[in-house]
């Protein structure tokens, strides 16, 4: 699966407090990262790497313009909940499915039933601060908060003896596995690095919270 990222930092508010010592700001980054679904009604495991801002984390918000048949699936921990694009309609169905929200630090599965790459386009700002992922003990969907790419340790998730990464390849449509070894310290074997706007299937030996402080400034 290819990944185009691009992300514009851009002050979109700056307030400041003249004093005599120092002058503070407030900065937000927007950008944008595109995520290519390959054709022939495959899936890949993807994230929304990007706040949308209140509202317009939902499914229906997310993915706007895909083509007829486009599903759309979200793990509840039990279960799937599911939406497929009806271009008669023009909105995803059924509309609660469509209302579900997938925010930084989740991830859903995508299916494209077109014959042609499906490229979907996330839009919104970058999280910043401390931003906390909280995962629950066994099988959970998850993602960095943070558009950024690199391993899994990387990106500061901190593994426990037990817990097991599960990466899909949307080329060859199965899963690599990764388990955490607490004797050795390590992920064995070794993820591959996860790409901006990847998601994974995530089966913790507790729940936890992977947590990370970020600044676009960094």
């Amino acid at each position: 699966m290819r990944t185009k990222t691009l992300l514009l930092t851009a002050a979109l508010s700056a307030a400041g407090v003249a004093t005599s010592m120092a002058q503070v700001f407030s900065v937000n980054a927007v950008g944008y990262v595109n995520k290519t679904i390959p054709p022939g009604n495959k899936l890949a495991l993807i994230s929304n790497p990007l706040n949308a801002g209140d509202g317009n984390n939902t499914i229906a918000n997310l993915f706007k313009g895909v083509p007829d048949g486009t599903q759309v699936y979200k793990y509840t921990g039990t279960g799937f909940v599911t939406a497929t694009f009806d271009s008669l309609e023009n909105a995803f169905l059924p509309a609660d499915a469509a209302a579900t929200t997938i925010v930084p630090g989740e991830g859903v599965f995508v299916r494209n039933t077109s014959a042609t790459d499906l490229v979907v386009t996330f839009v919104g700002e970058v999280p910043q601060g401390k931003l906390d992922n909280v995962y629950p003990k066994g099988l959970s969907i998850r993602s960095s908060m943070v558009p950024q790419a690199g391993t899994i340790s990387e990106l500061g998730f901190v593994g426990v003896d037990g817990d097991q990464i599960n990466q899909f390849d949307a080329a060859t449509q199965g899963y690599s596995v990764s388990t955490f070894d607490g004797l050795e310290n390590a992920w064995l074997p070794a993820p591959k690095p996860l790409a901006v706007g990847e998601a994974f299937f995530l089966r913790a030996a507790n729940g936890g919270t992977w947590t990370r402080t970020f600044s676009v400034n960094q």
